[in-house]
């Protein structure tokens, strides 16, 4: 009779493989090495389909001789060479395990979620589930008698060791793979890709977040944006790496500095940017258009506010006093850039009516006289200065008595007192008392609003003058409050046919961000290079003590103690970071490179893709050797 599978003989009695144990039962050794195999594949069930596939039949006298006998030739096998036929059938059975992982990556995402897991209590579960059904199937098909009492046990232990895999490999495997890491043994961009992206998980980052808020960085403006600043647990990354020694060292520690030194002028271009303000924030120039434009404004809305003749009488009692002949004489002179001309002063102590613009035109004339009486740096105004204001307030008082019309223009066009009022109110910004000053910001028109951040601004530019180090965003916003006052100064921004194209609330949310992301710049520089020179004095101790103990060790030629010294100071290292690592995460945290920062977090996005069948299929592994260690 010949094997059919093998292809000798069934009761051939190879001279190498006969039975040591006699009388014995005769075998070919390659015939039941094969079959350990196919055993281990078919879980213990082969004996059955071999001898149904012989017979043609599952059951019957010649069904179970056969089935016997196949069964005895593997019990003699196993008795003449049992680490040989155990081994056979254990890498046997590991082959459909494998088989089975393989299959994962084709299945849809939400079955490789189920199957793989994605934490570790998922994949000890999953883990128990597997190692029970392999354990059960393995400990039926290798058990001769009482196949139900070896299922069940063969399950139960299959299920508990194969629940211990993923813990075991991911305690032990973390611990080796750590210590390697340290020595610099083994694939250091992969334990870089590995450290960055389980530091982006910790700040609650998945690359594709990651990768929208540089986009989102650079939208707004924010110069030299990282990967490192998008985190505190990043920061903390980007520290480790930093203490160690490795050759990006020098190139880390440069970068940080030099973008704080360009800081503060990267501050205050980009707020004067976001505050929609132009270049020159401290320009008297500013405020004279910012009053021109109202003006204009005005004239636009009350046309006839301001051609309405109004009697002359009331005001001949101002004719005659010198401040008003000077502000006459301002008056022409601004009438005449403008191509216009003024009546003499004197027409208005003859005639019995005056134009409200010309009587508007020596108000403009005495802002210019009190503009003279100012300090423009203290911005504090002289005795005189000060009367003036209060000659000129009655005197606009008088043209709004006389003319309802200009009274409404008046209220809602400001004048040049009050955008400068406005603009030192943002230059007081924080002396201010929040609620009483956000009450106020609420009640000005667009051009007071911008002339209130224009103060502002002019604050922060001053101020700049006087920082010496430190964090200058914290010179801008001190506290919530500050925060939401400035809310209140943004307006919509529209275009000429009067369609919003960027609101008020997007507009200072671009402002404030602007402020939060250099202070998170400030923030990476001062944990990586801010902090105490212990840890970076620690790693280099124990570099010198991992060179000192393997020299010494090799010196002496002592073997055992070199691996005892090589192991300990290795074992103390298994949280390190090697410098080969070092500098990969370095040159991936501080990246400036828009296109190098896509290309490292697409590699990420591409590893958390891929499918993580490796535990389990060990699970799988240990289940199926469970049920036949256990035959």
């Amino acid at each position: 009779m010949t094997d059919k599978f093998i292809g000798v003989p069934l009761d051939a009695q190879p001279q190498a493989f006969t039975s040591v144990l006699g009388p014995g039962v005769p075998y070919s050794g390659i015939a039941e090495s094969a079959r350990a195999v196919g055993g281990g594949i078919a879980l213990g069930l082969l004996d059955e389909l071999e001898a149904a596939l012989r017979t043609g039949s599952i059951s019957g006298p010649e069904y179970e001789r056969q089935r016997n006998q196949l069964r005895e030739q593997q019990k003699q096998f196993g008795q003449d060479m049992p680490i040989v036929k155990t081994g056979l059938e254990i890498g046997g059975s590991l082959i459909v395990p494998f088989g089975a992982a393989k299959q994962v990556a084709r299945l849809a995402p939400e079955a490789q979620a189920l199957v793989t897991g994605t934490t570790l209590g998922g994949q000890a579960a999953r883990g128990a589930a597997i190692g029970t059904a392999t354990g059960a199937a393995s400990g039926y098909g290798f058990a001769e008698k009482d196949e139900g009492s070896a299922a069940a046990v063969g399950g139960v232990f299959g299920g508990l060791l194969g629940s211990s895999v993923p813990i075991v490999v991911d305690k032990f495997g973390t611990l080796i793979k750590n210590v390697l890491n340290s020595a610099g043994i083994g694939d250091q961009q992969t334990a870089t890709s590995k450290m960055l992206a389980s530091y982006l998980k910790k700040d609650n980052l998945t690359p594709t977040e990651a990768q929208q808020a540089l986009d989102e960085l650079r939208r707004i403006g924010v110069p030299n944006p990282v990967i490192a600043d998008l985190g505190k647990s990043l920061q903390d990354l980007a520290y480790s790496a930093y203490v160690v020694q490795s050759k990006a060292k020098g190139g880390t520690q440069e970068f940080l500095e030099s973008r704080m030194i360009d800081q503060p002028n990267d501050i205050v271009k980009g707020l004067v940017e976001k505050a929609g303000l132009a270049k020159n924030v401290n320009g008297f120039e500013y405020l004279e258009a910012l009053t021109a434009n109202q003006s204009r404004l005005a004239s636009q809305s009350y046309p006839d506010a301001y051609s309405k003749a109004i009697s002359a009488t009331p005001f001949r009692q101002y004719v005659d006093r010198p401040v008003f002949q000077k502000a006459y004489e301002e008056a022409v002179k601004r009438a005449g850039v403008f191509g216009q001309t003024l009546p003499d002063l004197s027409a208005i102590r003859n005639a019995q009516s005056v134009p409200t613009d010309i009587l508007h035109q020596i108000k403009i004339g005495l802002d210019r006289i009190v503009d003279a009486e100012t300090d423009p740096l203290t911005k504090k105004m002289t005795g005189y200065g000060g009367d003036v204001v209060k000659v000129k307030n009655e005197f606009n008082d008088l043209i709004k008595l006389l003319n309802p019309e200009y009274k409404k223009a008046n209220a809602e066009f400001a004048d040049a007192e009050r955008i400068k009022n406005a603009f030192k109110m943002g230059e007081d910004y924080q002396k201010l008392d929040p609620a009483e000053a956000a009450s106020k910001i609420k009640k000005l028109n667009s051009d007071e609003k911008e002339a209130f951040r224009l103060g502002v601004m002019a604050d922060v530019n001053s101020r700049l003058g006087s920082l010496k180090s430190g964090d200058f965003t914290r010179q801008i916003f001190k506290s919530n409050d500050q925060k939401l006052l400035l809310r209140n100064a943004f307006t919509d921004t529209v275009d000429s046919s009067g369609k919003v194209v960027k609101s008020a609330q997007d507009a200072y949310t671009d402002f404030s961000q602007y402020v939060k992301s250099l202070g998170q710049q400030s923030s990476t520089k001062q944990r990586v290079l801010g902090g105490s020179r212990t840890d970076e004095n620690a790693a280099v101790r124990e570099d010198a003590n991992l060179l000192g103990s393997l020299a010494t060790a090799t010196a002496t030629g002592d073997m055992l103690s070199m691996l005892r010294a090589g192991g300990t100071a290795l074992l103390s290292r298994a949280k390190g970071i090697s410098s080969e690592t070092s500098e990969a995460l370095q040159k991936r945290l501080f990246s400036v490179d828009p296109v190098e920062q896509t290309a490292i977090l697409q590699e990420l996005n591409r590893r958390a893709q891929r499918p993580k069948t490796g535990l389990l299929t060990g699970a799988a592994g240990v289940g199926s050797a469970t049920g036949i260690l256990g035959d």
